[in-house]
């Protein structure tokens, strides 16, 4: 993106009021006393004064700034840069332009002091850590220029906007077991399908109607004829992976707030089963957006579902047990759903045990809230948990995530997970 200050003229305000008292004085020494020297002394200071207005009305109008951000799409903990360029297209030279940035990006600012010399241009990059998810916006930009005698200044924007989508981490946590009987397995099927799936059963001869893409090659010049492959059904059932957005069940604060944990939750527990070819979908309810992903596998899931956590926030009224209700029939008959939340409230947990009678099998993600703050613990629901026959995995403020990066002992791991989507919408 680049960025110039709009064509107006731009507006010249006084800084130093005791100038213009000064002249006052000098215009009534020169008029009662008559004195060469006092109008000389008002001729001069006159002077500098026209000089110093021409001069930073001048600066104001050749001042010219370009931006560009590297790259739109972050995580955290990755760097933002951009690029900046700064020209002086006068004769004159300009001694101190301040760049005043108002970027909301936390942690990062671009805000510095130049001075250029008459036609010169000046690159710089700019760059900081990203250090929380999000949607950001980058500017805009207020330009200040002086006079080297600091008598005047002229103060404009550069009102040109770009966004900045920061990602959230891919936790890694252990991986989570889905209650038997909700994964059905991945093995060969009896039942053989038109469309093209990850399990190949077979080869047989080619008929007129099958697509060219589907020829075995390899076995069609073995045999001398041509040979298509045929595929099973797979019989893997969809996972949804439902996040609780209530903002009254929510407890602590930044990092260590049940709202984070969640999201790093979801990204852990996406990243696991997409990592195992199995498809995964996301559910959530704020207060003004409802996020409903359908289950896909494949990396541009992962990273479709990683854009969403970047935005998501914990400002949803309705609690989670009305969630799961009226997003039931959505899920489809014979999901699996995992269910995060912090609620010690038992009607969600009864909420999921209605799903189960609805061939919809879940498991039970709880976040004690007791271990966040001033919150009821939900640990004690796990006995009715295991009475539903719901599994039920406890997750508690301290919980260690590793985050998924190209160093470190996991990198063969996030060498899988690195692709993204060439260029995502902003949500």
């Amino acid at each position: 993106m680049a960025s110039e200050p709009a064509g107006t003229d731009p507006s010249v305000s006084l800084q130093r009021p005791s100038v213009i008292v000064l002249l006052g004085v000098l215009v009534a020494a020169a008029m009662i006393t008559t004195s060469p020297i006092a109008y000389w002394l008002l001729y001069a200071l006159g002077g500098l004064v026209a000089v110093s207005y021409l001069w930073t009305r001048s600066a104001a109008r050749s001042i010219r700034l370009r931006r560009r951000l590297r790259s739109h799409q972050v995580t955290v903990g990755d760097e933002v840069q951009e690029d900046f360029q700064l020209i002086n297209t006068s004769r004159l030279p300009i001694l101190y332009v301040e760049i005043d940035d108002h970027s909301e990006l936390p942690g990062y600012q671009a805000s510095v002091a130049e001075s250029l010399a008459p036609r010169q241009r000046k690159r710089w990059r700019s760059q900081g850590a990203a250090g929380r998810r999000g949607l950001y916006r980058l500017g805009p930009i207020d330009l200040r220029i002086g006079d080297p005698f600091g008598i005047f200044a002229s103060e404009q924007r550069v009102n040109v906007r770009s966004t900045i989508v920061v990602y959230p981490p891919i936790s890694i946590m252990a991986d989570v077991e889905i209650p038997a009987g909700s994964m059905v397995g991945t093995s060969r099927s009896s039942i053989r399908t038109h469309q093209v799936t990850s399990d190949a059963g077979g080869i047989r001869e080619f008929q007129p109607g099958d697509p060219l893409k589907r020829i075995h090659w390899l076995s069609s010049a073995r045999r001398a004829q041509l040979l298509v492959k045929e595929f099973d059904l797979e019989p893997t059932a969809s996972l949804w992976i439902a996040l609780d957005l209530d903002r009254a069940v929510q407890v602590g604060h930044g990092d260590e707030s049940t709202e984070e944990y969640g999201v790093k939750i979801v990204s852990s527990l996406a990243h696991q089963f997409i990592r195992d070819n199995k498809p995964v979908g996301f559910a959530a309810l704020s207060r003004q957006t409802s996020y409903l992903i359908e289950p896909q596998k494949g990396l541009k899931q992962l990273w479709r579902i990683l854009e969403t956590l970047a935005v998501v926030q914990a400002t949803g009224t309705a609690p989670f047990h009305e969630f799961l209700s009226s997003h039931a029939p959505a899920l489809g008959r014979g999901a699996s759903l995992v269910a995060i939340t912090p609620s010690a409230d038992p009607r969600w947990l009864v909420g999921l045990t209605q799903l189960g009678h609805r061939a919809i099998y879940p498991l039970a993600v709880a976040m004690d809230g007791s271990t966040f703050g001033e919150a009821a613990s939900n640990a004690g629901l796990r006995g009715q948990a295991a009475a539903a026959g719901i599994g039920f995995v406890s997750v508690n403020r301290g919980m260690r995530f590793e985050t998924l990066r190209a160093d470190g002992q996991n990198r063969a791991e996030f060498q899988r997970s690195q692709r993204r989507p060439a260029r995502m919408a902003a949500a």
